[in-house]
């Protein structure tokens, strides 16, 4: 994979992880600086927020731009057409010396940065519906917002996935399931081993004892240590 198609499936990743938080409302003031660090990232292409992204990036601006984009998302999984709305934009023509004119367009509000975001990205990734996959962990859930169930009883659509929506870096075999990320991953694996062990009695007291041992083993090393 190119570089500039891993950057453009990251940053898509990054817009969909977003849509489908249900944590918004727990954040700390860090948690929420890192949160404006994706969405420029997302919207930019660039990694350093400034006072100007901070005061375009109010938190009810951040709010409201995600419940727009949860139903979106569903729809495009679904039936594979979304209608977002974009308000008033302005587009910024510039160029350095020796170098072709390029251009940017800068929206008036977050909503139809991140909506017109969504709509370049998925362009740009060149990929079909079938390409967004649902994270095979149990635990990872699709948000299903009251606006969401909603809009899903009017269109009868069927009731969420079990797990949210995502483009992987490389394409999965059919064989294999599929995750979100690699703590999903770490979470079904720990999950499927213990399940297993613990169809064998004696494999898994076994087990336990020697989980035992090495935690006594790390505490030991840490004690140490200070």
């Amino acid at each position: 994979m190119s570089p500039y198609r891993r950057n453009i499936i990251t940053r898509l990743n990054l817009l969909l992880a977003f849509a489908q938080r249900n944590d918004l409302n727990q954040l700390s003031n860090g948690q929420w600086e890192k949160l404006r660090k994706d969405l420029v990232y997302i919207i930019y292409n660039r990694k350093d927020v400034t006072a100007d992204d901070r005061y375009f990036m109010k938190i009810g601006a951040i709010l409201d731009a995600q419940r727009h984009l949860v139903s979106a998302i569903n729809n495009l999984k679904n039936v594979g057409v979304a209608h977002l709305h974009l308000n008033q934009q302005g587009v910024i023509i510039a160029t350095v010396k020796g170098k072709p004119f390029s251009y940017r367009y800068q929206p008036d509000d977050l909503s139809t940065a991140l909506n017109g975001s969504l709509a370049y990205l998925l362009d740009k990734a060149g990929i079909t519906r079938e390409e967004l996959l649902e994270c095979a962990n149990p635990t990872c859930q699709f948000p299903d917002t009251p606006r969401l169930k909603r809009v899903r009883e009017e269109m009868g659509l069927p009731p969420p996935r079990s797990g949210k929506i995502f483009v992987p870096i490389r394409k999965p075999a059919k064989s294999k399931r599929a995750y979100c990320s690699t703590a999903c991953a770490r979470v079904v694996a720990v999950r499927d081993y213990r399940s297993r062990v613990k169809s064998d009695a004696e494999n898994y007291e076994r087990s336990k004892e020697k989980e035992r041992k090495r935690g006594k083993q790390r505490y030991k090393k840490k004690v140490l240590k200070k």
